[in-house]
């Protein structure tokens, strides 16, 4: 072969090794990216394989069920794609172990590490192992797709358009189910029956008004459903932001379904956190001069404000309880920081366990019906109780961590350290709005915390939301 025709030859097939070497690695990239996508559009649907149920009094444990949904099958293998794609990314920065440096990230790791491995290794000490070690791996599976979301190769906004898709075949199911207040069982959907006039159901009752079915669309409780449908209008409203004007009226019609199915849920938590996310909204589109988006928030209020004037009565009774089926609801819950605080006293180094608030329950008051045992309504106190005092330190240790990776200079001019210290101010701005918006859904249920989907949403989700704020602030860090 001559010289002429070994470049020619070259020109179609580099023998460049680096880019050989990257490939696998782009492959690798390219099926994380989908398959989380495909996590993200699939997550409501709760089909799930139930390896044991338990019973009390003859009567269904909802809380101490052991199973393993679909779902969270396909999280494990996003997770373990994650692992292998941050292993291969690392390879070429390998430092020798009489280098290593304890750096911030390694820190943050490590606390993340050391809060994983307490969830796991504290199940041993629970009164109901099978049911700590299940909670652990949640929180396991939650905490690596956090870490996917803020620092992997997955790009935020098709992942937002993913999970506003996946959001709308959900809602028409939940606004069906109010419609006609009637629901079905599919096992391969996930979804369970739910009648009006069985005890056990989430309905709204009054003399005046009978009784109506709360909307749950694929979810074990409307609360859920209405947790997740304030991420999906959140994400809705994020995605408003960088579109052409005919993907957002599209994304308009799309937070109109939204809206009036978590209408339905009847979510008195839910609906608060709309209203921060709403307000927080129209705060930054007003503030950056983007008036035709306040027409996305016109849109919900506008859906709200008619289905409230056609079920006025029932909003009379959700928010004015008068019926003993709401004065019931709201004594219970009270009731319920009463018995978090006796079994705080008795387990507080180590806590009950995760997941092992409603076993403990039944441990201080056996003698009341199975559906009196629910965890305390308030993540915090939940979480306080299950993991203990040693649970808070390593909480404590992680969150610390954390906010020290935010960018911090000295080295720097002092015109760099003003635009450094700006764009930290908005990034924790933007940060709060982004708390203040959990907020309600934290202190007034506990499924952010007590079931798997709760803990998805918490953690995976949230470093979604942070990494769109880490682009916001910084578009170099973060391709998206």
């Amino acid at each position: 072969m001559n010289e002429f025709e070994w470049i020619r030859f070259d020109q179609f097939y580099p023998l460049d090794p680096c880019a050989i070497e990257q490939t696998p690695m782009r492959y690798l990239e390219h099926i994380l990216r989908y398959t989380t996508y495909l996590f993200l559009f699939l997550f409501p649907w709760q089909t799930i394989l139930l390896l044991q149920e338990r019973f009390v009094g003859g009567v269904k444990w909802e809380y101490g069920t052991i199973g393993l949904f679909t779902i969270e099958l396909l999280g494990w293998v996003v997770a373990l794609l994650f692992m292998m794609w941050y292993t291969k990314k690392n390879q070429k920065s390998k430092i020798k172990i009489q280098n290593f440096r304890w750096s911030k990230d390694r820190i943050f790791l490590f606390s993340l590490l050391l809060f994983i491995s307490y969830g796991l290794l504290s199940s041993f000490l629970a009164g109901d192992s099978a049911l700590a070690f299940q909670h652990g791996q949640w929180v396991m599976l939650g905490t690596l797709l956090f870490l996917l979301f803020y620092i992997g190769p997955v790009k935020v906004k098709p992942a937002l358009w993913v999970l506003v898709l996946g959001s709308i075949p959900v809602s028409l199911l939940g606004i069906w189910q109010f419609l006609t207040q009637s629901t079905f069982a599919s096992t391969l959907l996930g979804v369970s029956q739910h009648v009006v006039f069985e005890s056990g159901t989430s309905i709204i009752q009054s003399p005046d008004i009978g009784r109506w079915l709360r909307a749950y669309g694929s979810f074990s409780h409307p609360n859920v459903f209405g947790g997740y449908l304030v991420f999906s209008i959140a994400s809705t409203l994020l995605l408003s932001f960088s579109v052409q004007r005919w993907k957002r009226v599209g994304l308009q019609a799309m937070v109109v379904v939204q809206s009036a199915a978590l209408f339905f849920t009847f979510s008195r938590s839910a609906w608060m956190s709309t209203v921060i996310v709403i307000v927080s909204y129209g705060v930054i589109v007003v503030r950056k001069k983007m008036y035709r988006r306040l027409a996305f928030v016109v849109s919900i209020l506008l859906t709200f404000s008619v289905l409230s004037f056609i079920y006025m009565p029932l909003m009379h009774t959700r928010f004015f309880p008068t019926s003993q089926n709401e004065i019931s609801s709201i004594t219970e819950r009270v009731a319920g920081y009463s018995n978090a605080i006796t079994l705080f006293q008795e387990h507080w180094l180590f806590g009950v366990g995760g997941g092992n608030y409603t076993y403990a329950f039944m441990q201080l008051e056996p003698s009341m019906p199975v559906w009196w045992y629910q965890p305390v309504h308030n993540v915090g106190v939940l979480f306080v109780v299950e993991y203990g005092v040693l649970g808070i330190l390593l909480l404590g240790f992680v969150i610390v961590n954390c906010m020290r990776n935010f960018p911090h200079k000295t080295d720097l001019s002092l015109v760099e350290k003003l635009v450094l210290k700006h764009l930290c101010s908005l990034k924790m701005r933007n940060f709060g709005l982004y708390i203040g918006m959990l907020i309600p859904m934290l202190s007034l249920d506990h499924y952010l915390w007590s079931s798997f989907t709760g803990v998805v949403l918490l953690f995976a989700y949230s470093g979604l939301y942070m990494r769109y704020i880490s682009y916001e602030i910084s578009p170099h860090v973060v391709p998206i």
